[in-house]
């Protein structure tokens, strides 16, 4: 399990990446599959390969709240 402490954000402290990187996938394929296709598709495989710092960004652009995976 990946644990990280992300620097660039003091607020961030231990963040269980592997869980969000896994919801995001998660939440990108529900959105493929409802309604947006390609572009859900996209994100999803962006999601596959994003750095800790562009994980963080993805979640707070759909919603996700941080404070959920914290550790």
């Amino acid at each position: 399990m990946e644990l990280f402490s992300n620097s660039g954000d003091s607020s961030a402290g231990q963040i269980d990446y592997n869980r969000l990187r896994k919801d995001l996938i998660n939440e990108f394929g529900a959105q493929m599959a409802v309604f947006s296709g390609v572009v859900g598709f996209a994100a999803m495989s962006d999601a596959q390969k994003a750095s800790e710092d562009q994980l963080l960004e993805m979640a707070r652009r759909v919603g996700f709240n941080i404070d959920r995976y914290r550790i």
